[in-house]
């Protein structure tokens, strides 16, 4: 492979809470490095980073985007302008925020039944349960990852009144999703399908409800996704605007067994290299392609 000279051909983007990458993603430099790749790490947010000078940024531990989303999303553009980001600028901004389960469902993807608030509107979760036959609520802002601002709402008039009370705290700021709480969380598990240059790598079950950023192997587990499972989880990906290097499809099964999408992560999720080593030689092979097509076309 060629190499452009003074340029890294690869650098793994991370935020300031992990400078040096979670211990997972780690084992994916170390193998890149072990195929010959020069690989740097750069923290999003750093204002000396000269991002031109690697030929590849792929995003990874950058946990921080949905509390600096307008400076995220300027990022991008300026970063995009002077080298490749992968996954690409404008999956990165359709990914930023939960509205793009709409765009699934309308593309005949099931996803999770979903109620959407927007930002200033007023919507009574009393009402809302009655009218929906929902037991049982979760509270998800709209621009947001893993388990941040997420919250589980029992049933019962003290706790409706506390959930209302966040409801309208939150919808003063930003857009909300409120959607049925599925005992299949516990159950069965919500499955995490891991895809890697659009190809099906492995899956494994989340630990309900995290919202821990290292990753460890003791919270989730890997586990033999169903057919089912699989299916649904390449509708998603094929209901995306463009190709994706990585993607996680996050799934859940509802009250009567049917798989449905909670989300789709293409901006940086956890891969889970850790419990699947073939998929971090994966992604490395499908980053080597890429330098090599770039080389191709710069000659």
């Amino acid at each position: 492979m060629v190499r452009c000279k003074g340029m890294a051909d690869c650098t793994l983007v991370t935020c300031a809470l992990v400078p040096d990458l979670d211990p997972d993603d780690r084992l994916l430099q170390r193998e890149m490095q072990r195929r010959g790749l020069d690989v740097s790490v750069e923290v999003w947010s750093e204002p000396q980073t000269d991002w031109s000078a690697s030929t590849l940024c792929v995003l990874r531990s950058t946990w921080d985007y949905h509390v600096r989303y307008d400076e995220f999303v300027s990022w991008i553009d300026r970063a995009s302008a002077v080298t490749r980001l992968q996954n690409g600028p404008h999956l990165l901004k359709w990914n930023a925020d939960k509205s793009y389960l709409r765009a699934l469902q309308e593309r005949g993807v099931p996803i999770v039944p979903t109620a959407w608030v927007a930002r200033g509107e007023r919507c009574s979760l009393a009402t809302l349960a009655e009218m929906r036959g929902w037991r049982d609520l979760v509270l998800k802002p709209a621009k947001g990852l893993a388990g941040h601002g997420v919250s589980l709402v029992r049933r019962g008039a003290k706790s409706f009144a506390a959930a209302q009370a966040r409801l309208d705290h939150l919808a003063q700021t930003c857009d909300m999703l409120i959607q049925p709480y599925l005992e299949g969380v516990f159950a069965y598990g919500e499955r995490a399908l891991i895809f890697i240059d659009g190809h099906y790598s492995h899956a494994i079950v989340k630990k309900p409800f995290d919202t821990l950023l290292a990753i460890s192997d003791t919270d989730s587990s890997l586990v033999e996704a169903t057919g089912d499972e699989i299916a649904i989880a390449l509708k998603a990906l094929d209901a995306v605007p463009a190709p994706t290097l990585y993607a996680r499809v996050d799934l859940l099964r509802d009250d009567d067994d049917n798989v449905c999408v909670s989300e789709l992560e293409l901006i940086e999720p956890a891969l889970y290299f850790g419990v699947h080593e073939p998929a971090r030689a994966a992604l490395a092979d499908a980053v080597i392609r890429q330098l090599a097509a770039f080389t191709e076309a710069l000659s």
